[in-house]
């Protein structure tokens, strides 16, 4: 397989993963679907702090979303190892994101 059909593919998928956590992070964080969670997670945050905990929790699983789709869209158009940095980045943002949300709202 040739390098280019590789990385269209490859860009392809990230874009379509980057869709997919952008909707489940719209869907926590606005419409605070808190069963998009691991309910060991959002089972134990009290109802005053649902709204704080969704937006954590909702805006971590968007940035990733994010990250994923800034890296397929280059993927397909710049065709270097350098694609990885968005995805990375925006892992590593949101991660930080839900993790924070879990230490702070689920006790």
């Amino acid at each position: 397989m040739s390098d280019f059909i590789w990385f269209v593919m490859t860009g392809v998928l990230f874009v379509l993963l980057g869709m997919i956590f952008i909707m489940l992070g719209w869907q926590i964080w606005k419409k605070q679907k808190m069963d998009l969670i691991i309910s060991y997670h959002s089972g134990r945050v009290s109802e005053e702090n649902r709204q704080a905990y969704c937006t954590f929790a909702g805006g971590g699983v968007l940035v990733m979303g994010i990250g994923f789709l800034l890296s397929g869209i280059c993927t397909a158009l710049n065709q270097s190892v350098l694609i990885f940095v968005p995805m990375t980045a925006g892992f590593v943002i949101g991660l930080g994101l839900l993790t924070a949300a879990v230490r702070k709202y689920n006790h």
